[in-house]
């Protein structure tokens, strides 16, 4: 499992990718109309949106994104319904032993990937929709060559030992899904990762369509990530219904959009016997957090309880650093190898200022979160995706 890897499994190349693929058989050169996004925040939501618009218009597709929350199978949807528990299994049994050999492992990346691309091909689905994994020039989903269009959604720091240390070399990895010729929507992002990016669209020759700003008009509701990638989406379907794929497509109105796409992103929760508010976010990167803290911030709650955890190999500066001095903390450890220790992170926390207890888990944190919230205070979950998928799979099973 990737999971277990961590930054281990990275590669500096996409040799294993095209080994895996070319052992399944090239299911990557049995597929057509693939719409490849990018990005540091918001991709898998673009991806989402733009799938599901597609469906609805009666194309089979096939949408590949990570990483899951309740379910490995999550990763690989046609037309939003995963393969059967039966069918991975199968899958994995009858390849498991053409990667036995001295070359080595794939990673759980690069095998997930295969899988689903054998899933589409066996689907018969009309397009892929991808969500690279990290960055995009070296990511393993970077293996077609003319997709119907390619999008990046915005540049941001995150994974920076990968990708780079600034925003331009980030955007440049990014910018590595543009292909010759194949037009490129470009996100809402900062001047200088615009740059990067509209001079790689340049070199390729790829038309370049910008996304328009979009406002809310509720706050609360739409948090402060959907409008973008909302209107992201929307250019996005704008673009292909212009290509001879979308020559029968309606693009929907921005506003029909729906914004219930991808669980654990701005998600209000109605637990039973809680008298606060509860909300559940996946911000784990800086961009991330500054923006859902400042949506936040604009709303009126009394008191803030986080729940909150990670994994050993992140670096935690720019979360400890943001985080209220003022709130209630209660520190947990989500149940994988790479999670750092509850009371390690209750010692790390205490040296900026944030104080609070060390649970033995996700679930009792958020219990006792839960019961010592009063009516007007938040419970906020974020700081892991793991910790948010352990709370959700709690919800999911108390509902």
């Amino acid at each position: 499992m990737f999971q277990r890897q961590g930054p281990a499994a990275y590669k500096a190349d996409l040799k294993g990718t095209f080994d895996v693929l070319e052992k399944l058989g090239r299911p990557d050169l049995k597929l057509s109309n693939v719409i490849h996004v990018a990005g540091t925040n918001g991709k898998g939501s673009v991806c989402t949106a733009v799938a599901e618009s597609l469906h609805h218009q009666g194309k089979r597709v096939g949408l590949f994104t990570s990483p899951h929350l309740l379910d490995y199978r999550e990763r690989m949807r046609v037309d939003g319904a995963v393969p059967s528990e039966e069918w991975v299994a199968n899958f994995v049994g009858a390849h498991r032993h053409v990667f036995d050999g001295p070359e080595g492992q794939p990673s759980f990346f690069e095998w997930t990937f295969g899988m689903a691309m054998c899933w589409f091909v066996e689907s018969e689905v009309d397009a892929v929709v991808l969500e690279t994994g990290m960055g995009g020039r070296l990511d393993s989903t970077n293996v077609f060559r003319a997709p119907l269009l390619t999008v990046i959604t915005n540049v941001g720091l995150d994974h920076e030992q990968f990708l780079g240390s600034d925003i331009r070399s980030i955007a440049r990895e990014k910018a590595g899904i543009i292909k010759d010729g194949i037009p490129v929507v470009m996100g809402r992002m900062r001047p200088e990762a615009q740059s990067v990016v509209l001079a790689a669209a340049s070199r390729m020759g790829a038309e370049t369509h910008y996304a328009a700003v979009s406002q809310s008009l509720n706050t609360e509701v739409d948090g402060p990530h959907w409008p973008e990638n909302r209107a992201t989406a929307h250019k996005a379907l704008e673009v292909l219904a212009s290509l001879q794929f979308g020559k029968d497509l309606v693009v929907p109105s921005i506003e029909s959009l729906s914004k219930d796409l991808h669980w654990g992103r701005w998600q209000w929760l109605k637990p039973m016997g809680c008298a606060g508010r509860v909300l559940v976010d996946c911000a784990h990167n800086v961009d991330g957090l500054d923006r859902t803290l400042a949506a936040l911030a604009a709303l009126t709650f009394t008191r803030w309880h986080v729940v909150t955890g990670a994994v050993a190999d992140k670096d935690l500066t720019g979360l400890l650093t943001r985080l209220p001095k003022e709130a209630n903390y209660y520190f947990c450890a989500a149940d994988i190898p790479r999670a750092l220790p509850a009371q390690q992170l209750v010692d790390m926390a205490g040296k900026y200022g944030l104080h609070g207890a060390a649970y033995t888990s996700v679930r009792d944190a958020y219990t006792v979160a839960c019961k010592s919230a009063s009516k007007g205070e938040l419970v906020l979950v974020l700081g892991s995706i793991f910790v948010a998928a352990e709370v959700l799979a709690s919800e999911a099973k108390s509902s």
